[in-house]
């Protein structure tokens, strides 16, 4: 495998799964091109952007406790995502990580205002709604609110993928309601 350097050659390359996995592996082998890495992720180039991010988000399947130390750069860089792939990752990333220290409030309202957003893509909607019902099991007095929201969509104006992941949040808050009485 390449060294630490050659990681942003490797992500000009065409796109291909081999060389993720390439990045991930390296990095697995030798947890100090993790820093590296996740600077990547900040490049002006989008392209090594979001596939510095595609990695990263491989590696936190794998290795969460790297990435929490980073959980409020996370949230801070959520709203600047200079491209719909890079948010869909960093969500997905922020959905894998335990929520930990103070209820991040800002992510929870990022994600309950954008959730239903028609500007947003099918896959980074319904990841806003997971995370927003995730945050929610930490505070649950806030379910209430979540639900409200999701009960007042109209369904009808929302793709099969964002219907579907509504539908499954609702039936899970409903259950938890039920289990309370």
């Amino acid at each position: 495998m390449e060294k630490v350097t050659d990681f942003r050659r490797l992500l000009l390359e065409s796109l291909s799964r081999k060389i993720i996995d390439q990045i991930v592996i390296s990095v697995s082998r030798r947890p100090q091109e993790f820093i590296p890495l996740i600077q990547l992720t900040k490049d002006s180039e989008i392209k090594i952007a979001w596939r510095a991010t595609w990695a990263c988000e491989k590696l936190c399947k794998m290795y969460p406790e790297w990435f929490v130390p980073y959980y409020e750069q996370l949230i801070q860089e959520l709203p600047d995502s200079p491209h719909d792939g890079i948010k869909r990752l960093r969500l997905s990333i922020l959905y894998q990580l335990p929520v930990t220290g103070d209820f991040p409030v800002t992510l929870f309202d990022y994600c309950i205002n954008h959730m239903l957003s028609p500007g947003e893509s099918i896959a980074v909607q319904a990841l806003y709604m997971k995370l927003a019902y995730k945050l929610c099991m930490q505070e649950q007095e806030l379910l209430r609110e979540l639900k409200v929201y999701l009960e007042n969509a109209e369904p009808e104006y929302y793709s099969v993928g964002v219907r579907c992941t509504r539908k499954n949040i609702l039936k899970r808050i409903n259950s938890l309601h039920k289990k309370e009485k």
